[in-house]
C-alpha cells in the first residue's frame, strides 16, 4: 500500500485552516463551516470518477463522535448531473467523511478524502476533529481506524503526529482522549521523544480528579507499550480491576433503584417529588462519579426536571431553590425551556412573569463566570439578548443595554429581534450616535423590523430636515452581496407545477374564494396556524410585503389558516389580527384539505402562484428578519409576474 508522506502533503497542510479543503469539483458542502448538530447540504458530482454515469448512487457517512466512529447509510437525490442530499451530523460529531457507492464501486475522493471537520457555534473546530481526520486514513491505532479505506489516500505516521499536535494546541483538554493514540504513533516516528512525552502525559493524567476506567486503561497501555514498564502496567491493571463496571454497579443498589423509579414515573407532579427526594438522599456534592457514569445517572437532568416542572407550575419558590444549586450543564436547557419558549415562542409569560424565572437563571450562570466551564460564553451570549428584552420591558435600561451589547458580540447585528431591543434602548436613552450605528449596521445585514425602519426614516429626516434623498440613502446601506445571494437563492428555487383549484371561506364576511377566480394575478399564500409561533413571528415581515403591494391590483395575499386544533379558531384569528393591526385576507382551511392538496406539511409555508395559476415558489420556514422576508417575497412576486 502506497502511503502519502508528510512532504507530499505539506502544501495541503499549509493551506488547511478553518476547514479541510476548499470545495472541489466532485464534492462540496453548502457551507465552509458545517456545525455539529445542524443540517448541511451535500453535493456530489461523479464526473471523472469511477461512478460517472451510474444510475444509482448512495453514500455512507462516517462520523467521528467522542473518539469513536459511527456509520450512517444515506440516500441521494439526482438533480441534473449531480447527486444531492441534506445531512445533519450528530451533535457530538467532530468530523464527517463520505464514501459514495454504486454496486461494488466506491469513491472516497480523488486527491483528498471527501471529509470535513465540524465546527461549534463559536466558529471553532470541534475538539477531536483533527484526530478524526488523521485516523480516518491511518491504521497505526486499529481501534481508531474505520473501514473507510484500505489502500487509497492513506497518510504516514509523521502526518498523524502533526495532526495530533494540532489537536493538542487547539484543545489542550483533549489530551486525556488522545494521549495514548498520539504516543503510540509518535513512538513509531521518534521512540525517544515518545518516552519523554509519555512521562509528562502520565503526570498530567494523574493530576486529574475525575478518573474514568478508560483513562486508567490508557495509562496502563502507555506503561506497557510506550515506556515498556510491565510492573507499572500490572499495578495499574490491579487498580482497574478494583473498580470494574460490575463492582461499580453493585456499590449502591438503593440509589440505582431510586433512579430507576424516576425513569418509570409518568405523572409529572409525582416525578418532581421523586427528583427532590433523590437529591435529598443522594446530594450531588457527595456523588460517586464512577457509579453515576456507569448507571447513566445525570444530576444536570435531575435538576433540570425539577426546575422545568416548577416553571410550568409557576412555583417560583421551588424554581429558585434548585436553580441556585444547579450544575452548569443544566443551564442551557432550562434557559430554553423556562425563558425562551414561554416568553419568545409561546408568549405565555409577560416580561414581569418571565423576569421571576430569568433573573435567578442568569444569576446562577454568572456564578460560573470566573471558572468559565466549556460552553459558558456560548450559553451566556445565546441568552443575553432575550434577557435584555425582558429587562427593557421592565424599564431596567442600564442592565438591558449591557446584556444587549454582550449579545451583539455574537450576532453582530445579524439578529433582527435583538437589533430592535438595542435600538429601542438607545433611542429611549438619547444615545443618538449609537442608535444610528445600530440601525445602519442592521440595515447592512438586512435584519430590520418595521419599527426600526420607522426609526431610521425618522432619524434621517431629523438630520436632513427633509425626506428628500431618503430612498437613495437607504439603497446605499444595503449590502449588494447579501442581496445578490438572496436573489440567486430565490431564482434557483423557482419551480413550475400545477396546483388544484379550491373553494374556501375567507374572513371577508364569509366570502368564498377560488383559485380559478384569481387567474391573471400573482397570488401569495402564507400557510399558518394559531398555535404556530414561527408563523406569527413572520407576520410583521409579511405585513410589510402586503403594504408594499396594497395598491397593485395584480398581486394578492392570502393567509391560509390551516391545521387548526381549537374549536373557536375563527374568532381567535379575527381577534388576534385586529389586536395587532394586521389587515390580512384569511382563508379558513382548518381541516387542512387545501394545504394537503398543495403538499403543505410543516408550517410556516409560503407559496407564490403566477398569473396562469401555476405554482412558482414553495418555501418552508422563516429566516427571522422582517426586512429580509419582504425582499424574498418581493423577488418571488416579480419573478412570478414575468414567468411564462
Amino acid at each position: 500500500m502506497k502511503k502519502l508522506t508528510f512532504a507530499s502533503i505539506f502544501m495541503m497542510l499549509a493551506i488547511t485552516t478553518l476547514s479541510l479543503f476548499a470545495q472541489d469539483k466532485n464534492f462540496k458542502l453548502s457551507t465552509e463551516k458545517p456545525v455539529a448538530g445542524e443540517q448541511v447540504g451535500v453535493t456530489y458530482n461523479p464526473k471523472g470518477t469511477v461512478l460517472e454515469g451510474k444510475k444509482n448512487i448512495t453514500a455512507t457517512v462516517y462520523q467521528f463522535c467522542d473518539y469513536q466512529w459511527k456509520k450512517n447509510d444515506i440516500t441521494l437525490e439526482k438533480k441534473d448531473t449531480v447527486w444531492t442530499t441534506n445531512f445533519t451530523p450528530a451533535s457530538n460529531a467532530a468530523l464527517i467523511a463520505f464514501k459514495f457507492k454504486s454496486g461494488k464501486l466506491t469513491d472516497i475522493g480523488q486527491s483528498a478524502a471527501y471529509g470535513w471537520m465540524l465546527f461549534g457555534k463559536d466558529g471553532k473546530n470541534v475538539p477531536g476533529s483533527y484526530a478524526g481526520w488523521a485516523f480516518l486514513r491511518n491504521a497505526s491505532v486499529p481501534e481508531l481506524f474505520p473501514d473507510f479505506t484500505k489502500d487509497k489516500l492513506l497518510i504516514g505516521d509523521d502526518v498523524v503526529v502533526y495532526w495530533m499536535e494540532q489537536q493538542l494546541k487547539q484543545s489542550p483538554s483533549s489530551k486525556r482522549d488522545i494521549f495514548y493514540p498520539h504516543l503510540k504513533v509518535l513512538k513509531k516516528v521518534d521512540p525517544e521523544k515518545a518516552k519523554k512525552a509519555a512521562l509528562k502525559d502520565i503526570a498530567y493524567m494523574k493530576d486529574l480528579t475525575d478518573f474514568t476506567v478508560k483513562d486508567l486503561n490508557n495509562i496502563k497501555r502507555v506503561y506497557a507499550e510506550i515506556l515498556e514498564n510491565p510492573a507499572a502496567a500490572d499495578s495499574m491493571a490491579k487498580v482497574i480491576a478494583s473498580i470494574d463496571s460490575a463492582a461499580i454497579k453493585a456499590r449502591n443498589p438503593e440509589k440505582l433503584a431510586a433512579f430507576k423509579a424516576m425513569g418509570a414515573e409518568r405523572d409529572y407532579k409525582k416525578l418532581m417529588l421523586l427528583n427532590i427526594s433523590f437529591l435529598e438522599r443522594y446530594p450531588m456534592d457527595k456523588a460517586d462519579r464512577e457509579f453515576d457514569k456507569a448507571n447513566w445517572i445525570d444530576y444536570s437532568k435531575i435538576y433540570g426536571s425539577i426546575i422545568i416542572i416548577a416553571s410550568v407550575d409557576r412555583d417560583s419558590v421551588t424554581f429558585k431553590k434548585y436553580v441556585a444549586k444547579a450544575p452548569f450543564a443544566t443551564l442551557p436547557n432550562i434557559f430554553y425551556k423556562c425563558m425562551k419558549v414561554p416568553y419568545v415562542s409561546l408568549k405565555s409569560f409577560t416580561a414581569q412573569e418571565a423576569y421571576v424565572y430569568a433573573r435567578p437563571m442568569m444569576g446562577r450562570l454568572l456564578q460560573f463566570n470566573e471558572v468559565k466551564p466549556e460552553g459558558f460564553m456560548q450559553t451566556y451570549l445565546d441568552n443575553a439578548g432575550v434577557y435584555a428584552d425582558i429587562l427593557m420591558h421592565l424599564n431596567k435600561d442600564e442592565q438591558a443595554l449591557g446584556f444587549a451589547g454582550a449579545a451583539q458580540q455574537k450576532y453582530e447585528y445579524g439578529n433582527s429581534p435583538l437589533n430592535e431591543v438595542s435600538a429601542i434602548l438607545l433611542e429611549r436613552n438619547g444615545q443618538k450616535d449609537k442608535l444610528k450605528f445600530v440601525l445602519e449596521s442592521a440595515m447592512k445585514k438586512n435584519q430590520m423590523t418595521p419599527l426600526m425602519l420607522e426609526m431610521l426614516k425618522k432619524n434621517y429626516i431629523a438630520e436632513n430636515k427633509s425626506e428628500a434623498g431618503y430612498n437613495a440613502y437607504l439603497a446605499t446601506l444595503k449590502d449588494v452581496t447579501l442581496n445578490a445571494e438572496l436573489e440567486s437563492k430565490v431564482k434557483k428555487s423557482m419551480i413550475k407545477k400545477s396546483v388544484p383549484d379550491f373553494n374556501i371561506k375567507s374572513n371577508r364576511a364569509g366570502k368564498m374564494v377560488k383559485l380559478s377566480d384569481l387567474k391573471g394575478k400573482v397570488v401569495v399564500f402564507d400557510f399558518w396556524a394559531s398555535w404556530c409561533a414561527p408563523c406569527k413571528a413572520a407576520f410583521p415581515g409579511m405585513n410589510m410585503a402586503v403594504e408594499k403591494y396594497k395598491n397593485d391590483k395584480d398581486v394578492v395575499f392570502y393567509f391560509v389558516d390551516t391545521q387548526e386544533k381549537m374549536k373557536d379558531y375563527e374568532a381567535y384569528v379575527n381577534k388576534y389580527l385586529k389586536d395587532r393591526n394586521f389587515d390580512f385576507n384569511v382563508l379558513f382551511d382548518a381541516d387542512a384539505k387545501m394545504s394537503a392538496s398543495y403538499g403543505v406539511g410543516p408550517i410556516p409555508h409560503k407559496m407564490v402562484i403566477d398569473k396562469n395559476g401555476l405554482l412558482r415558489f414553495s418555501e418552508v420556514g422563516y429566516m427571522g428578519s422582517p426586512s429580509e422576508l419582504v425582499d424574498e417575497i418581493s423577488m418571488m412576486v416579480e419573478l412570478a409576474r414575468k414567468a411564462d
